[in-house]
């Protein structure tokens, strides 16, 4: 049964109607004939609201939809009145984009008088003239939370345009379940369970709570010369009939657009590659979402597709918590990724700006510094001859995204080469092979994308390229490995093996269904075996030769540990119990295993921390360092604590799921009788290895998330700011 309404859309500072203005059931869309006038039809429980697209020079906000709960016979007067804004028409003007806010009533996380802190904070700093937040708004979907999210929004001018994400229906979706429940229950993969439990609610919608609180949980307004869509694809929080209207709908919107209007389009989950080829047909210029807590961006057909982080606190890539601000003009855009910086940080050192050296009065002395043309993020440099290469992960668009070549002697640029997106991690390197290639050293970088890439050091020149399986859907925040005459590149979705020389498959093995959560973890070569850490499952060594599995051991391994470290034929990892979640408070579990074979020599809760950031193993020693910024020794045969190391505060938020605290993102580096350890408080730290004594800190102004690479007298380093500093040993 459907019940007929009608209605205008007006002026509400002159009454007068609105001619051409899009009007909708949340499934079919009608326009405003020349008096501003409507008519509709609604189906009763099923079109639960009746809303308009904001045209261009009026204010969106809560007047723009009416709710159609409890109407049960036809309805005249469905008006809405739209408020002019006081600039009218804008061709210029900017955008950003948040998600992932996650608010929950607990205290010590994300409450709503934090949310409205980083609103103002935000407002502060960029100005912008809207403000979108792509769902997950709230942790759990209670209406207590979505409340607190609502009350936090109305704490700033800028008109905040909410949309549904899958969190924000949990609670109808799955009951007396909690949150700690449901994570247990896929730690332990207990997927069965999951299912019955859903089963029980088929067929009911789960977006009742957000509806109630914030209204229709997709639209579409105007602004500029550009339309944007609020599209939650999350399909399995919608019944069938549901999903169905809001599938029309879409496309009924998007089909009513003119040539010359720019479309952006706004998703919680990464868009499919289907869904993608689905919007060529439109004027689609931007598909912006969250979901993965994580920053990735990559170009298809002319639409460009950017993740951004959490606001409230840090991605679970370590990409510090912040938004996308972008810039609209009439016929394009550009955007960057914006970090919210504490209050206290310094700001990012200028290149004339002299820094703190060794504040005990020993041992450096700064030969050069480079601005990379992006900041450095976990990617160490890496050292190939007297060439420095370093990885460059743009966030923005347009980007500069590549690999960059610094000569070690003067710091000068020798080449950059471009990538199709951003090189998330370390190149691996090979030695000269005079006899079949020329005495030319090679490296090999992959994009987080999929797509391979083996270059020539000395001259920059590109060799071949390879998409791996899945690519552009990829993402790849490992290293690849070089071993032999093969180059080895992937996640955890799959990894292959590809000839040196020509970049042909030798073999390719999947893994899992996709990479997942993203994960710096990358593999290592031990003797013929390629040695993986898959985040959620453990440990898999496979054939160099083959790729068969070898061996396998489960340990409830998370995306945010440690790579494996590989020594004397013994393997060291960060491990866990299935079920506890990584950023909970229990001890590290640390295990120590036979590489050839997988057999555990010990496993114990040993690290005083909730999971190893970096490792690395010498003389019988295992340091680690930590998110909670603090390095470690331990005895590697008993796992004994020798000593412990505590850095400053973080000068941005770049911890995943945490906020205000001190971090060591970067694995520590061995360095002669000492140690590496560089913090996210900006400082690079010479610790004496037997003793855990402060040998000297270097102030850099800008905190380091990934490790220096050695040189022959000494080691270089990069910073957030993109600083890149050479440090050698003094002469004194």
């Amino acid at each position: 049964m459907t019940i007929p309404i009608e209605g205008q859309v007006r002026d509400a500072t002159s009454g007068t109607g609105l001619e051409g203005v899009p009007v909708s059931n949340g499934e079919h869309v009608v326009r405003t004939d020349s008096a501003g006038r409507y008519a509709l039809e609604v189906s009763p429980g099923g079109n639960r609201f009746v809303f308009v697209t904001v045209p261009d020079g009026f204010r969106p906000g809560e007047g723009f939809y009416r709710s159609t709960i409890g109407w049960t016979r036809e309805q005249h007067g469905v008006d809405f009145e739209l408020e002019r804004l006081p600039d009218g028409d804008r061709r210029t003007f900017s955008m950003a984009h948040i998600s992932d806010t996650h608010v929950v009533l607990d205290e010590g996380q994300i409450q709503g008088e934090t949310l409205s802190q980083d609103l103002r904070q935000l407002e502060r700093e960029a100005s912008p003239d809207l403000i979108v937040a792509s769902g997950d708004l709230t942790d759990w979907g209670t209406l207590e939370e979505l409340e607190q999210f609502y009350a936090a929004i109305k704490c700033v001018s800028t008109p905040v345009m909410p949309m549904f994400g899958g969190h924000d229906g949990n609670q109808e979706r799955f009951g007396d379940l909690t949150v700690d429940e449901l994570v247990a229950l896929k730690h332990r993969r207990e997927y069965a369970k999951i299912e019955e439990i859903l089963k029980q609610r088929e067929g009911e919608p789960f977006t009742r709570h957000y509806e109630r609180v914030l209204g229709p949980p997709y639209y579409s307004f105007d602004c500029g010369r550009w339309h944007f869509v609020l599209y939650p694809n999350e399909d399995n929080f919608y019944p069938a009939r549901d999903r169905k209207r809001k599938e029309d709908w879409l496309w009924a919107d998007l089909s009513q657009q003119p040539c010359d209007r720019g479309i952006v389009v706004f998703l919680h989950k990464p868009p499919s590659i289907p869904f993608l080829n689905s919007l060529r047909r439109y004027r689609v210029k931007l598909v912006m979402h969250g979901h993965w807590h994580s920053s990735k961006v990559f170009t298809r057909d002319g639409m460009v597709v950017a993740a951004v982080p959490p606001l409230c606190f840090g991605g679970l890539d370590t990409r510090p918590r912040g938004y996308r601000l972008v810039e609209f003009r009439e016929e394009d855009l550009e955007f960057r990724l914006k970090p919210l910086v504490r209050t206290a940080s310094p700001q990012p050192r200028e290149d004339n700006e002299s820094i703190s050296l060794d504040e005990t009065g020993n041992g450096l002395r700064l030969l050069w510094t480079h601005r990379l043309p992006v900041g450095l993020h976990r990617a160490a440099p890496v050292r190939s001859g007297n060439r420095i290469l370093a990885s460059l992960a743009d966030e923005g668009y347009p980007a500069q995204n590549g690999v960059a070549c610094i000569d070690t002697r003067s710091g000068a640029l020798a080449w950059r080469v471009s990538t199709d997106t951003a090189v998330k991690n370390s190149v691996a390197i090979t030695p000269p092979s005079p006899t079949e290639d020329n005495g030319t050293d090679l490296c090999a970088a992959v994009s987080v994308a999929g797509r391979l890439y083996v270059i020539e050091t000395d001259s920059g020149c590109v060799r071949w390229t390879v998409d791996l399986p899945g690519f552009p859907e990829r993402w790849i925040y490992t290293s690849p490995v070089i071993a032999g005459h093969t180059v080895y590149a992937g996640g955890k979705a799959g990894i292959g093996a590809y000839d040196l020389k020509t970049g042909e498959q030798r073999w390719y093995t999947s893994i899992e269904g996709g990479d997942g959560w993203p994960c710096y973890a990358s593999p290592r070569i031990s003797g013929e075996l390629l040695i993986l850490l898959v985040q959620r499952r453990g440990l898999l060594a496979l054939d160099r030769r083959s790729g068969k599995v070898v061996w396998e051991r489960t340990l409830g391994v998370e995306n945010p540990y440690a790579r494996p470290v590989v020594d004397g034929g013994l393997l060291v990892t960060g491990s866990g119990a299935p079920a506890l979640h990584w950023y909970g408070g229990e001890p590290a579990q640390l295990a120590v295993l036979s590489a050839g074979t997988g057999e555990v020599v010990w496993n114990r809760a040993v690290l005083p921390s909730r999971y190893p950031t970096g490792l690395a193993v010498r003389d019988d020693r295992l340091y680690a360092t930590t998110p909670d910024g603090e390095a470690f020794c331990l005895d590697l045969q008993s796992g004994a604590l020798l000593w412990r190391f505590q850095t400053g505060d973080d000068l941005i938020d770049m911890v995943p799921a945490r906020r205000d605290v001190r971090s060591i993102l970067a694995p520590p580096v061995i360095y002669g009788d000492c140690l590496l350890i560089c913090g996210g408080d900006g400082c690079i730290y010479v610790l004496n290895a037997r003793t855990g004594a402060c040998v000297s800190r270097t102030d850099l102004g800008s905190p380091i998330a990934a490790a220096p690479c050695l040189t022959e007298d000494g080691f270089c380093v990069g910073a957030y700011d993109g600083q890149l500093y050479c440090f050698v040993e003094s002469e004194e």
